[in-house]
């Protein structure tokens, strides 16, 4: 092609045509900047292809962290809602024997840890997204770290508190590691478990946190998460 356009230059030039020659030239020069201009904008195309494919990919790898996350939520309430018969009968002093068998013991043994996964949100967070649904993301994320992560801490520490003050008192706290019911454990163990004021006044305060607060908190997050796997889930479909 660039041999045809110096060929008639030239014979334009040979033929004196040089009003023709110049009119050409322009031409050929208005031809050229087109198609430099539609290289550039497929160009542009591409990488906006290259672009929108990344963040489908990003989306893809924050739908799969969503599930997890919302599967390892769910765990913690199932656990909670299971034992909660169980703290409210502490709770209001309602302590019998058979409590033994449905985990009096256990109440204080469960620490929740609710660690999101994060890798599909930074990312998208390196892309610098503004949208709507990039806000909420992060402003889920950074309730979690703000709210969330504290609460589970105090829960924690009771718990940690609580197993260390076991350790250092009481010579059944190997039998602990077993799992008690009436007819396993020694009798110093079931009276602790029955009868301390120690014990019922840390379950109290667990029974606190987790209840007015923890258990709230993981089903209205865990509703917030469902809502944004739906929306992603919806975007990610309509990709294809």
């Amino acid at each position: 092609m660039i041999k045809l356009f110096r060929k008639i230059r030239q014979n334009l030039l040979n033929e004196g045509k040089t009003s023709k020659y110049f009119k050409y030239a322009i031409g050929e020069i208005v031809l050229v900047v087109i198609g430099i201009l539609i290289a550039l904008q497929i160009n542009n195309w591409n990488q906006d292809d290259k672009e929108q494919n990344k963040l489908l990919n990003i989306y893809s790898l924050i739908y799969n962290d969503i599930e997890d996350d919302i599967e390892d939520l769910q765990k913690n309430v199932d656990f909670f809602n299971e034992k909660k018969s169980v703290f409210e009968k502490v709770v209001h002093d309602s302590i019998t024997p058979d409590l033994l068998d449905q985990g009096l013991s256990s109440l204080l043994v469960y620490s929740p840890r609710s660690l999101l996964n994060k890798k599909g949100i930074s990312q998208l967070g390196e892309l610098q997204e503004n949208d709507t649904l990039t806000f909420y993301l992060n402003d889920i994320y950074e309730h979690m770290e703000t709210i969330m992560l504290p609460l589970e801490n105090r829960i924690l520490n009771e718990i940690i508190d609580h197993k260390k003050y076991v350790r250092d008192n009481y010579d059944w706290y190997p039998e602990w590691n077993n799992t008690i019911t009436q007819n396993v454990g020694s009798k110093e163990l079931h009276d602790y478990f029955l009868t301390s004021s120690i014990y019922r006044n840390r379950v109290v305060f667990v029974y606190e946190q987790v209840y007015n607060d923890y258990v709230r908190m993981l089903n209205a997050l865990i509703k917030s998460l469902t809502h944004f796997k739906q929306e992603i889930g919806e975007i990610l479909t309509k990709a294809k």
